[in-house]
């Protein structure tokens, strides 16, 4: 696979079709059958991203990526990026706190030979996340919330 061409795909993916948003690279990107393991729905191919992206900025309108350092494999590109955003919409029980939050996170996208993406590995942490957010104790403090905590 041409290196370059699967790098600039990946900056596409995180720094136009998410960050911007621009939907319709969705189209361009994604194969129709992509559907990692992880992703617990029905959808999959542009449709699951597009349904992704609007469920995370409904958390984080202005959520941006920025590829920090990237490297290829084959058939995959390999990156770091920094994303940050402002936490305006209510999640996992959380109520909105309109606060901001910057968070580092690793992906690894796989394209198939018409350079569509066919998988994703992707992570970041969540509970830093929450915890930035002041939704969370940090985890110096966990000991205080369970100290009669059993596991039945």
């Amino acid at each position: 696979m041409n290196e370059k061409v699967i790098i600039d795909l990946a900056y596409k993916w995180f720094e136009k079709m998410w960050s911007v948003p621009d939907y319709s690279l969705t189209e361009e990107l994604v194969d129709s059958n992509y559907h990692p393991d992880w992703i617990m729905m029905e959808l999959k191919g542009p449709k699951l991203l597009k349904h992704e992206i609007n469920y995370f900025r409904s958390i984080f309108p202005d959520l941006k990526y920025k590829i920090i350092e990237s490297t290829t494999q084959e058939s995959k590109v390999w990156l770091r990026y920094k994303a940050q955003g402002t936490q305006k919409g209510d999640f996992w029980g959380f109520k909105s706190t309109n606060k901001f939050v910057e968070f580092e996170g690793a992906a690894i996208l796989y394209f198939n030979k018409k350079y569509k993406v066919i998988d994703l590995w992707e992570s970041f942490c969540f509970y830093d996340i929450l915890e930035e957010l002041k939704l969370v104790p940090p985890f110096w403090d966990l000991h205080k919330y369970f100290n009669n905590y059993t596991v039945k």
